[in-house]
């Protein structure tokens, strides 16, 4: 296994999370907690096998363990703390503005180190950022009204992050396997 491959992985099981939600939005049950805390686990685990593959890139390997360090603590969250689905909510608003907001800030110092990466590219990702912290408080705002479209999109939030990691992923795939012109 490379680290691209990880990266998928990890990327796959965020976007399982997400259709688990949505699946289970109109039937809250433990299983949530049990199949989320669990899935984000195992997506931790994957994030820090591309950290560790990533030894002699500076800059993916501190973006993967950061994801890696934030999955593990919501997995933990989950599993051991949210005892109710209110807890759930908060855990997880938490977790998308932590994940949005690191987004927006290793973006920021992508800018400040003035790497390869086209501005475009990382314009993008910060609006990604911005969009997953906007998820946390649609999800605050929704479980207070309705805890089914709380649910929804808590799922919608997750399958769009890991949606976006598998891309953003194959993307630089392609841009590692083309030719140097040297």
């Amino acid at each position: 296994m490379n680290r691209y491959q990880s990266v998928i992985i990890y990327g796959l099981l965020i976007v399982i999370n997400g259709i688990i939600l949505m699946a289970l939005s109109y039937n809250p049950s433990r299983a949530i907690q049990y199949s989320i805390g669990i899935g984000m686990i195992l997506a931790a685990v994957f994030a820090i096998i591309s950290s560790n593959m990533s030894k002699e890139y500076q800059i993916p390997r501190k973006y993967h363990a950061i994801h890696a360090g934030g999955m593990m603590a919501y997995g933990l969250a989950v599993l051991f703390l949210a005892i109710d689905i209110e807890l759930f909510f908060q855990i997880t608003t938490f977790f998308f503005l932590y994940y949005g907001i690191v987004e927006i800030i290793f973006c920021l110092q992508l800018f400040i180190l003035k790497t390869r990466i086209p501005l475009y590219i990382n314009v993008l990702r910060m609006i990604i950022g911005l969009t997953i912290a906007l998820g946390a408080v649609f999800v605050m705002a929704a479980s207070e009204l309705d805890f089914s479209i709380a649910l929804i999109a808590s799922g919608l939030t997750f399958t769009f992050s890991g949606i976006i990691l598998v891309i953003f992923n194959n993307a630089l795939m392609k841009e590692r396997a083309l030719p140097l012109n040297e």
